[in-house]
């Protein structure tokens, strides 16, 4: 079954794989979905052992859906769509094979594989708007102590140095990557639900607070240490300094709201 199945996803897993190697992917978490899936599901492994397993018909559906939206994405050359029908396959294959014990007991960890599927438009919408969220907020933190700075567009204009907040540094790398370590972190967490609720919601701004300091940080190494410096090595680095500031705000915010992780058993 998984030699068919590998089959008859295969061109939608080689455009999986090409999205998350792209340079500058929004995506390049995605080759830890499926590890972090497994890993969801090994912690569960004695439930999964445990539990009735009865096959049930109804899967069918779900399986037939799942064949439907990938003949569709093939037919019509939408990617997308053949990737989301990963999901009902998914539940389809548990629900036939095992019942619907073990279809719940995967359900919800299934639903991480949309954090590895790129977002058709949105990601150009998103982008752009981040940018300009980012270069706004960057010269209203600058101007009260560079009179000079001034912006047009994504153009931020020091007295000596002028960045363009282009799309590589909008922050959606690192936008949806907090957002799927959040949700890795919620599922994981014990507390109640309403505090893991902030910890997503907060995750989009966090990362949002972080891209808009490391382009103040670009923006004041070239000013004082000129273009070379700014846009060179630390240019390169700076995408790491983003994500680690973001990763230890995300966690430092969690452990203000007293998340804590636990072992699958207590959780199930």
């Amino acid at each position: 079954m998984l030699a068919v199945l590998a089959a008859l996803y295969y061109s939608t897993f080689a455009w999986l794989v090409e999205a998350w190697l792209v340079p500058d992917s929004n995506y390049s978490h995605g080759f830890w979905v499926p590890l972090v899936i497994a890993y969801f599901l090994w912690e569960k492994r004695a439930y999964l052992a445990a539990v009735p397993k009865n096959g049930s018909r109804s899967g069918l559906r779900w399986i037939a859906l799942a064949l439907a939206m990938h003949l569709a994405g093939l037919v019509l050359d939408v990617h997308f769509l053949s990737g989301v029908s990963l999901l009902p396959m998914v539940w389809g294959l548990a629900l036939w094979y095992f019942g619907p014990h073990v279809h719940s007991l995967v359900f919800w960890p299934s639903m991480f594989l949309l954090f590895m599927i790129p977002l058709p438009f949105v990601s150009t919408w998103l982008t752009i708007r981040l940018q300009l969220v980012s270069a706004i907020a960057a010269t209203a933190i600058l101007q009260p102590f560079f009179y000079e700075v001034s912006r047009v567009g994504t153009m931020v204009a020091l007295p000596s140095f002028t960045l363009f907040v282009e799309a590589p540094c909008s922050g959606l790398n690192t936008l949806f990557s907090l957002i799927f370590v959040g949700s890795v972190v919620a599922y994981l967490a014990r507390g109640v639900w309403w505090r893991k609720l902030i910890l997503l919601l907060t995750a989009p701004v966090i990362a949002v607070l972080a891209n808009i300091f490391r382009i103040i940080l670009i923006a004041l190494l070239g000013e004082f240490f000129g273009e070379e410096v700014a846009m060179g090595v630390f240019h390169k680095g700076s995408g790491v300094i983003m994500y680690s500031v973001g990763l230890a705000l995300f966690l430092l915010e969690a452990w203000l709201l007293r998340i804590r992780l636990v072992p699958g058993g207590e959780r199930v």
